[in-house]
């Protein structure tokens, strides 16, 4: 990938921030009905008298919406999110203060979801047994189309109330963040299971695998090195979405399980009408979504370097063969 392209790709990301932030921004602060004077007058929890004139002056309400958005986009691009208009902290201390919990449960999340997709892919494509081939084909689709939140709660109920092996109350360290992490895992591991097993179907009956057991390399040998590696390749694509899911899932996930990362602060944030956590938290994820799929579009051509010689079109059309 050339500079330029380079260059046009970052501008597309940004721009999806910025529309995103856009959007909220609008639907939180502009549409009729003002979510920080409806917290201020909340009889069942008002703000102090001090915080709620402060908020009012920081938020320029007495501006029109396009200065209130312009001056809110420039406090934004500098870091500067307000203030909760529930609690009066910093929205940045509240986002710093969840998303290294988030972090860990997406981060072994994800492994959960690589390590499942990769196992139920072998099996459905290598088992010896057909019917033992169907069924792994068949569980990536159950589990897209079973909700999450039923899946933790089934892991809870075997794991915690049943086996008694983690407490679903005490926070125990590592051992509490596995069922979460295993709920959020099989959630989002189904698109990996799909592309991997069709991958490595297509690239098992490719002529370079012919190629490599004339010359005597074994089954074990042509698997992992070069079957796997050219099935893997198109999984890379998955990740900007699979970032995206991962964090949309905590939102669940925490909730079931008690966990205080950004699911839970948004969860807060919308059962108070937060309306400045709620933006900061969706540009957060927008953030994050953008920068994990422009690394992936820039790693892309370095793992596979004939995208970077390819037109769209023809890249499209070619297989993917790496031998």
């Amino acid at each position: 990938m050339n500079t330029v392209a380079v260059i046009k790709r970052v501008a597309q990301s940004l721009l999806v921030v910025v529309l995103s932030y856009t959007f909220v921004f609008y639907a939180l602060f502009l549409l009729p009905g003002d979510p920080i004077q409806n917290q201020i007058d909340n009889p069942q929890n008002p703000l102090p008298e001090d915080i709620g004139q402060s908020l009012l002056a920081y938020y320029n309400l007495d501006k029109s919406g396009i200065e209130q958005y312009f001056i809110s986009l420039s406090r934004a691009v500098t870091g500067d999110f307000g203030f909760s208009i529930t609690t009066g902290r910093d929205v940045v201390d509240v986002l710093l203060d969840a998303i290294p919990e988030t972090l860990r449960l997406a981060s072994m999340g994800l492994v959960f979801a690589i390590g499942f997709a990769l196992i139920m892919s072998l099996i459905a494509v290598y088992a010896p047994w057909s019917r033992l081939r169907t069924i792994a084909t068949l569980i990536p689709a159950l589990l897209q189309s079973t909700p999450s939140f039923l899946v933790g709660l089934i892991l809870l109920q075997i794991f915690s109330f049943q086996l008694g092996w983690v407490s679903s109350i005490r926070d125990e360290g590592f051992r509490s963040l596995l069922l979460p992490a295993l709920t959020l895992g099989l959630a989002v591991s189904p698109p990996i299971a799909q592309v991997l097993i069709q991958g490595l179907r297509k690239s098992s009956q490719e002529q370079f695998v012919t190629v490599l057991r004339s010359t005597g390399v074994s089954e074990r040998t042509i698997l992992a090195r070069h079957i796997l590696k050219n099935a893997s390749i198109p999984v890379i694509t998955l990740l900007g979405i699979t970032a995206g899911e991962l964090l949309a899932g905590s939102v669940v996930t925490e909730t079931i399980f008690n966990r205080s990362g950004i699911g839970f602060v948004t969860r807060e944030a919308l059962r108070d009408q937060d309306s400045p956590v709620i933006l900061a938290v969706v540009t957060f994820v927008s953030l994050v979504f953008v920068t994990v799929s422009l690394v992936t579009d820039l790693v892309y051509p370095k793992i596979d370097p004939r995208i970077a010689h390819q037109s769209p079109a023809t890249t499209s059309r070619k297989d993917t063969v790496d031998v």
